[in-house]
């Protein structure tokens, strides 16, 4: 059940928006630690193959010749996919067959085939969980991380976040965002100041301010292109246009809100680091308590970052500081482009389902402490959604719905947490709710 959802939004325009990027990689939240965004993880070249191992490997090219081409490579990359998940990682925690799939998901996104991944990933969505989730951390990598070589050195790429939640008086406006050019270069220089980059690479944000939709319009192979977009112009001094940076400005949608509405929005920062590949800054030790003193570090810098950053980021938003701002901010943890689009997307939507039980709560004139929980993720139109219901002995209380995407476990125990802040004490898992407001087959959470 584990998905990914094929990108919507506006079609291209036919040119850019704006110019292309100025200068720009991983908001600490509460709850498990976040990995922030750094460079391909060691990869291994041999592994240990098993006959079993093998027989899954023949198996994923062994499709039948009544297919098509475009079908073959579907379901060559499902099989694949199935086997590898299948299989035991070794000691370098890499799996028989991962090399095989990793190249076959970088030549699709390089042809810009995303059908074909989407596709793979619908398939494995209902028939394979385990492969669904191998698969999809696969293809994001794939686009977030590139790898190419100049000379005689390995140069790696990546496409990173910042999501910020920004609270204001009549909501942000697009014309206003990032306009005062000299607050934006600064505030693209203090990323590597505050050591949330390595001082030897190069860093770059887009000068402009991302609204969520235009970030979950963007396929696969789009972040992919924007990857290497970036690569060329900081490598190559020749390259004067990035042209699939500049189709990702598509514009903000128009605002609902009034001048005197209190707006909470989600919006993205987005930029590249480009960095060797023997970088030492981002080589995460091997010892575990290392490793999280590694990440502690990362996240403390982060979070001294925020805090020191948040009167020139009011500045850049709104031309004021201060109470003059009447803006407040929160920075979610930078990371790797699809990393932080999920933090990003699932820390609004669960502000947006607290604000919805809070005013049924309220609307019924009851106390979260006398209703019990109920949580169930349903499939519709292909995509998951996460149903919330509050309930007491004799009726429906208050109730959310919301689209949900990663990890769906997580998914569940940030929303029971989440819930539990509201006061209820009672939360359960259903399949979903009859119309009446039922549970159906209402059962205990997994434990964690």
């Amino acid at each position: 059940m584990n998905q990914a959802k094929r990108p919507t939004g506006k079609p291209h325009s036919p040119g850019p928006k704006k110019a292309a990027p100025g200068h720009a990689k991983p908001a600490v939240k509460a709850g498990p630690k976040p990995a922030p965004a750094g460079p391909v993880r060691d990869k291994p070249k041999t592994h240990v193959s098993t006959e079993a191992a093998r027989r899954r490997q023949h198996q994923a090219h062994a499709a039948s010749q009544s297919l098509d081409e475009d079908e073959l490579r579907v379901q060559q990359m499902v099989a694949l996919a199935s086997a590898v998940a299948a299989d035991a990682p070794d000691r370098a925690g890499r799996r028989v067959g991962q090399d095989e799939l990793e190249r076959m998901v970088r030549n699709t996104l390089r042809e810009r085939d995303d059908d074909t991944l989407y596709e793979a990933l619908e398939q494995l969505r209902y028939d394979d969980p385990r492969g669904h989730a191998f698969l999809r951390e696969v293809v994001e990598e794939g686009a977030d991380i590139i790898v190419l070589r100049r000379g005689e050195k390995e140069l790696e790429i990546n496409a990173f976040l910042i999501p910020l939640l920004v609270r204001t008086r009549g909501g942000l406006r697009e014309e206003q965002a990032l306009a005062d050019g000299d607050a934006f270069d600064t505030l693209r220089e203090s990323i590597q100041k505050a050591g949330l980059e390595s001082p030897k690479a190069r860093v770059v944000l887009v000068h402009h301010l991302y609204h969520p939709e235009e970030i979950n319009a963007l396929s696969f192979s789009e972040v992919e292109a924007m990857n290497r977009d970036a690569f060329s112009s900081l490598t190559d001094k020749k390259i004067l246009s990035v042209p699939a940076i500049e189709r990702s400005m598509r514009g903000w949608p128009a605002s609902h809100f009034a001048a005197d509405d209190e707006a909470l929005e989600l919006r993205f920062l987005l930029g590249f680091s480009l960095k060797e590949v023997t970088d030492s800054f981002y080589a995460i030790p091997q010892e575990e308590a290392a490793a999280d003193a590694y990440f502690e570090s990362r996240a403390q810098r982060f979070r001294e970052w925020s805090e020191e950053i948040t009167p020139l980021m009011q500045q850049c938003l709104t031309g004021q500081t201060g109470e003059a701002a009447q803006c407040q901010l929160h920075f979610l943890y930078q990371d790797l482009f699809h990393g932080a689009k999920h933090t990003g997307n699932g820390e609004y939507r669960t502000l947006q389902m607290l604000s919805e039980l809070e005013a049924g709560l309220a609307q019924s004139a009851a106390q979260a402490a006398e209703a019990s929980a109920f949580l169930a993720l349903v499939d519709e139109d292909d995509e998951t959604h996460l149903q919330v219901v509050l309930r007491n002995a004799q009726a429906t209380l208050a109730r959310s719905e919301h689209l949900v995407e990663g990890d769906l476990q997580a998914v569940l125990f940030d929303a029971a947490d989440a819930v539990a802040s509201l006061g209820v004490t009672a939360v359960r898992l259903a399949d979903g709710f009859d119309e009446n407001g039922q549970p159906l087959r209402a059962r205990d959470l997994p434990a964690a």
